[in-house]
């Protein structure tokens, strides 16, 4: 799953990094898919907290999109607080460099 993770991230920087809402979509999508398999990549985790926080999105995003992520957001929460059903799963330095470095891009 980590490097499923990573890749999504690769191939998708440009949707990723488009507005606070579609990164946190993804991280939180990643995360609950990463959970469904009882892993989790470490720079996913390391950074999912700071997006779960998140309840406030650009204002031309749909209201309706917006509930449903914030629904996400509640259910990646519960999965996320039993920490004995899945494993941080630990990755290489230049892995979470790559991730940063993508996540720091900017769209066009």
């Amino acid at each position: 799953m980590a490097q499923v993770s990573a890749k999504i991230l690769e191939e998708d920087w440009r949707r990723v990094n488009v507005s606070l809402f579609t990164k946190t979509l993804y991280f939180v999508s990643i995360a609950i898919e990463s959970l469904k398999y009882k892993e989790i990549a470490d720079f996913i985790y390391s950074k999912l907290d700071s997006y779960l926080k998140d309840t406030k999105f650009e204002e031309h995003i749909d209201k309706n999109d917006i509930e449903e992520l914030l629904q996400d957001i509640q259910i990646c929460k519960k999965l996320i607080d039993n920490k004995d059903e899945y494993k941080i799963r630990e990755t290489s330095d230049s892995t979470k460099a790559g991730v940063d470095y993508i996540l720091g891009l900017k769209a066009d």
